[in-house]
């Protein structure tokens, strides 16, 4: 069976974000998105309210990319509920190195969007996946569900951090070794903390 035909807004926001990715944001105009998707510049208005409605729709599908990459790459491979931040944290990791995501996301995507409209794009899947794994702590005992909520947003910085260092190095290669090494060693120390408290209180 064949998959439907893309409507004009699809095939306008897969070529947003192919020509967003190989030349930033600021070196694509809505006529060479319409050009490529072969539309017109008014269907680009019809479906978009500006170039920066575009770009959001264009980061909206990074976004779900990356929620599924992860999300279905971590069930995969985590063992059990230890382990799903570790490996979590290193799918997540993968997937913004990605180019479309790296670049709409980590490089155009703060200035273009705003510090707070570009958090509140990635908070929905990011922060969603870390809280999931976090409940699965609360429900092992390790922590208070309470605090599942801000703790889930306090990794999510951690991350992003991690995100943004490799994205901007002058080396992204090596900075990429360097910061995973590093969340690994945060991680693997919260979980010892974690587990050392649990062992203490049923002491």
């Amino acid at each position: 069976m064949s998959s439907q035909p893309l409507t004009n807004r699809d095939r306008l926001v897969v070529e947003a974000r192919r020509l967003f990715a190989e030349n930033g944001y600021a070196a694509v105009s809505v006529d060479e998105v319409a050009a490529a998707a072969g539309l017109t510049k008014g269907a680009v208005y019809y479906q978009f309210k500006d170039k920066t409605d575009l770009f959001r729709a264009a980061c909206d599908a990074v976004m779900a990319d990356v929620a599924r990459y992860v999300d279905l790459s971590t069930m995969a491979e985590s063992p059990h509920a230890l382990e799903e931040i570790v490996i979590g944290g290193g799918k997540m990791f993968d997937a913004y190195e990605a180019a479309d995501a790296r670049r709409l996301l980590l490089i155009d995507g703060p200035s273009v969007l705003g510090f707070e409209r570009w958090i509140a794009l990635q908070e929905p899947v990011c922060i969603g996946l870390i809280a999931h794994a976090m409940g699965h702590l609360a429900e092992a005992g390790l922590m208070d569900q309470k605090i599942v909520p801000t703790l889930s947003h306090l990794v999510f910085g951690a991350f992003v951090q991690g995100a943004l260092r490799i994205a901007v190095a002058a080396d992204p290669a090596a900075a990429s070794l360097e910061v995973r090494a590093a969340t690994l060693t945060l991680i693997r120390g919260f979980l010892t903390g974690l587990t050392h408290d649990a062992a203490g209180r049923t002491a």
